[in-house]
């Protein structure tokens, strides 16, 4: 039985659907596409990733954390464009199908299996890039996970994250035949609540009822702003500029964006911690507590395949 490292039951509850998820081998689980073999390609490649949030900065000898990173090429790219890249993910399952691949093409990470929440095997000042793609959504206070970055993030670093719009996130499976109808306010903290817990691939059909929060976008830039970064770049996108039938998400990520993206940085006069990586790993400060949300937790809506 392997070690649990979730810190609470909402994390425990994610990472089993997860484990579900990524033994049935849904697109979101494994990487998808194949990055061209030149240097020039695996940068464009990583630049499309990232939403070219982090073109121009030269990786060489950098020192990057793909944070829940266990379903992509990230990990891998940034290793092969002269980083020095550690691989963060819940999911035992997602860490070896990425070890397995930098195993074949001959390319080392380090590879960490734990909560996002809890990052006290890494070092203060570790990294000088941490890139957090999409899975912020599956925890209910991100306050802890950007504080935890924050201590992890050498002065002058940067940390890119996305997740679902706070807005759209709302909307999906709505649709009342003239429009669409919000499942719960916008103020509420309360998980989003889905009417359908199975992740639809075609042939691939996975019931998976995880728990997903819609975090505004007001505190996502206010708690990043209290863990001492400052937030340089905001961005609101869709993949589905171009709509689709009445009542589909794409139609509805026509009139919406999607997902919302961040980079904040870390002054490069950062105090406090000492020399960068010199904080002892085990004791990292404490986070804010951890309430446990009312009500029932539901899945997101969304279950296409991905983009």
């Amino acid at each position: 039985m392997p070690k649990r490292v979730a810190v609470d039951d909402v994390a425990a509850h994610n990472e089993r659907m997860w484990e579900r998820l990524a033994k049935a081998g849904i697109p979101y689980t494994r990487p998808q596409g194949t990055p061209p073999r030149t240097t020039q390609g695996k940068r464009r490649f990583l630049d499309r990733i990232t939403n070219a949030t982090l073109a121009g900065v030269d990786l060489g000898g950098k020192r990057v954390l793909s944070l829940a990173g266990g379903g992509g090429w990230d990990a891998i790219l940034f290793a092969e464009l002269g980083a020095a890249t550690t691989l963060v993910d819940i999911s035992s399952r997602q860490l070896a199908t990425v070890r397995r691949l930098a195993r074949s093409r001959g390319t080392e990470l380090d590879y960490l299996r734990t909560d996002m929440r809890d990052l006290s095997a890494l070092g203060s000042g570790e990294f000088d890039v941490v890139f957090h793609q999409h899975s912020l959504v599956f925890v209910p206070d991100p306050a802890r996970v950007i504080a935890e970055v924050t201590r992890v993030l050498a002065g002058g670093g940067v940390y890119v994250f996305s997740t679902m719009h706070p807005v759209t996130f709302l909307f999906y499976e709505s649709w009342t035949g003239t429009g669409w109808r919000p499942k719960k306010t916008y103020f509420s903290d309360r998980p989003v609540p889905v009417l359908d817990p199975t992740w639809d691939f075609g042939r691939v059909k996975v019931h998976a009822p995880t728990y997903e929060y819609a975090h505004r976008t007001s505190d996502l830039v206010n708690i990043c702003v209290r863990a001492g970064l400052t937030v340089d770049g905001l961005w609101e996108w869709s993949p589905h500029y171009e709509g689709g039938p009445a009542g589909s998400d794409d139609a509805l990520e026509q009139k919406l964006p999607a997902f919302i993206q961040i980079r904040a940085r870390k002054a490069s006069s950062s105090s406090g911690r000492g020399a960068n990586g010199s904080r002892r790993r085990t004791d990292p400060p404490a986070p804010p507590p951890f309430v446990r949300p009312p009500g029932d937790s539901r899945p997101s809506p969304r279950r296409t395949p991905a983009r």
